[in-house]
């Protein structure tokens, strides 16, 4: 049983939608695919109730957000399944219903930004609820805020959300929280499901080609940088010179990356790009990352005073810093990232300054306070909208 409305239901649901004012959010753009990873791990008819330790996560979740309540939701085409919740009575869990009309939950905004943590922090003054949370016989619930769970392959399952009866706000660090929790829900999941499959050979041919293969990573920070005026370098510049110059620069910056254990992920003629939150899944993934870009600004100085002494140009570097979601794999035998975080920081270093750090409000948020920046104010990244910005000065620690 997929639990999955009728079209005569769905027909009521559609003027309940009307009624109440919600407007259902579309349908992602793979949502077939989505739909199919949720049948693969089996997540409509999955019981995470006989595993105390979902439980005890959602508990986690309460007391790290200060909510009364949380809930482990799934999001198939139609449904809303809730797969656990904590801070019911005895009684109230008798009258809760499991099932619910995706159309009608709140768990169905998450789909229009899958990526990034869901936070309505009052259900009556925002334009998606307040029409439904303000009718004499809706619930009392006022605040929800849902982490995603995201598979390893990268789609929407559902949310890790709280609610609460009065409208608040939570900081970073609780959101934070919230999403390690997300996470570590998926984990447990995809673990459980692995350990039912049947082993897979691990004999190959010679002649096979190498697949591609990729896992997502919830919070990670992505770094570009690049050579400014480097085509007009490359027209009068002797090109031996331009490649030792280059060659220096790279080498240096593999040294650096590596000293704050930063992974490399590749080199794009005068471009360099690297990833913090791979190698170690910690929330210090943005400071290292800066700390690098920081050491990278130095490195250049210190090449440029030798460039002086020998009556040689200077060498300026453009520094874009994002923190975001991603996949991360192998093409080949080739590391690779992707994802729209990926996009937004090559779009920071491209509407960078030479000489400058160029972070997005995502990333001063994993600072914590803990650096010196410049607010550049709203700025507009191409193909991305307008965005608050900031020019990291340098770091406390």
């Amino acid at each position: 049983m997929n639990g999955e409305l009728k079209q005569e239901d769905l027909k009521q649901v559609r003027k309940l939608c009307e009624e109440e004012g919600i407007v259902p959010v579309r349908n992602p753009a793979n949502e077939d695919l989505r739909l199919t990873e949720l049948k693969r791990l089996g997540m409509l008819e999955k019981d995470l109730e006989q595993d105390p330790r979902y439980a005890s996560l959602t508990e986690v979740a309460t007391y790290l957000t200060e909510c009364p309540y949380c809930a482990i939701n799934i999001l198939g085409s139609t449904v809303q399944r809730c797969k656990i919740i904590f801070g019911l009575s005895k009684e109230e869990e008798k009258d809760f219903q499991r099932d619910s009309p995706r159309d009608l939950s709140i768990c169905q905004f998450s789909l229009t930004n899958p990526h990034q943590p869901l936070v309505i922090e009052n259900l009556l003054v925002d334009e998606r609820t307040k029409q439904k949370y303000s009718r004499p016989e809706s619930s009392p619930i006022r605040f929800y805020a849902g982490a995603p769970l995201i598979s390893s392959r990268g789609f929407a399952l559902g949310t890790l959300c709280v609610v609460d009866e009065t409208p608040k706000s939570l900081k970073h660090n609780q959101i934070e929280g919230l999403r390690l929790l997300a996470d570590q829900i998926v984990s447990l999941i995809e673990s459980e499901h692995e350990a039912k499959q049947p082993k897979e050979s691990e004999t190959k041919t010679d002649g096979e080609p190498a697949e591609s293969s990729g896992r997502y990573y919830s919070s990670t920070t992505i770094l570009f940088a690049d050579i400014v005026g480097f085509t007009s370098k490359v027209e009068h510049l002797d090109p031996g010179e331009l490649l030792a110059t280059l060659n220096t620069f790279f080498k240096g910056f593999d040294k650096i990356v590596s000293k704050h254990k930063v992974r490399k992920v590749k080199t794009i003629g005068d471009a360099y790009m690297c990833v913090g939150g791979i190698s170690e899944q910690r929330n210090s993934h943005a400071k290292k990352v800066c700390k690098a870009a920081l050491d990278m600004l130095r490195f250049v100085e210190a090449v440029n005073l030798q460039q002086e002494v020998l009556g040689k140009e200077r060498w300026e570097l453009r520094i874009g810093i994002h923190s975001g979601a991603l996949i991360a794999g192998t093409t080949g035998n080739t590391f690779d990232i992707w994802g729209d975080a990926v996009n937004i920081a090559a779009r920071l270093e491209s509407s960078s300054e030479p000489g400058k750090i160029h972070i997005s409000e995502k990333t001063r948020d994993y600072l914590e306070g803990g650096g010196q920046l410049t607010p550049r104010g709203e700025i507009t990244l191409k193909g991305k909208g307008v965005w608050n910005t900031f020019f990291l000065e340098s770091l406390n620690s």
